[in-house]
């Protein structure tokens, strides 16, 4: 190939480097049909809590370098971050993930079945500040999707349930740029900043509100 033909399929602005990652990780992800059923059904129930990870990719590489034995999961929508996070860490993980609503629990659990993974995922049904309390052990990740209203308790109990060295994934922590009324940005807030306290979290933030935080 000629250095001009390479030159030609260069990404050369910051908006056609975007276009190119849109395109690769769209064509390369294994769950993209049920990302692609979470906007009808908000459509259609009105579910403004109900969407899919922005790189479920990214969820499904980080499971398979930590190699997590036992995962949790808080909120779970449809299923689609589940999925990831479940192909990601193996067949000798367990999953656990936590929805309020029966309704996408049995949705999600229909998605699990259909893609051979429900062994690995048991689901919890009921709100994060009800469950949590209930659960015991460590677990070597954990991943935070849920209500804003619900962050500062899940944030509290994920902080007794996660191991030294282990993982704290954080989605959506800036949804007030999209919904600048929607309840709970205040605990929202506090969460971003307490995930900065290196006395126990190191944490990196990422452009779409993605914030990845290790135990220390």
């Amino acid at each position: 190939m000629s250095t001009r033909a390479k030159a030609s399929t260069e990404p050369t602005s910051a908006a056609a480097v975007q276009k190119w990652i849109g395109k690769h990780t769209r064509s390369a992800d294994r769950f993209a049909a049920i990302a692609d059923k979470y906007e009808p059904h908000r459509k259609q129930h009105g579910c403004y809590d109900v969407y899919p990870s922005s790189n479920g990719a990214l969820l499904g590489t980080l499971a398979a370098a930590a190699k997590p034995k036992r995962l949790l999961e808080i909120g779970c929508g449809l299923g689609y971050s589940a999925l990831w996070l479940a192909y990601g860490a193996g067949p000798q993980a367990a999953l656990e993930t936590i929805e309020k609503s029966k309704d996408h629990a049995k949705i999600s659990g229909d998605h699990f079945k259909a893609e051979g993974l429900q062994r690995r995922i048991k689901m919890l049904v009921g709100q994060a500040a009800a469950v949590l309390p209930e659960l015991k052990g460590k677990y070597d990740l954990i991943y935070f999707d849920t209500d804003p209203g619900e962050s500062l308790a899940a944030l509290e109990h994920s902080e007794r349930l996660l191991r030294r060295g282990g993982i704290l994934l954080s989605a959506n922590l800036f949804l007030g740029q999209y919904a600048p009324d929607m309840p709970g940005l205040d605990k929202m807030a506090q969460y971003r900043l307490r995930i900065l306290d290196t006395r126990q979290w190191l944490t990196a933030f990422m452009d779409d509100g993605t914030a990845i935080s290790v135990r220390v």
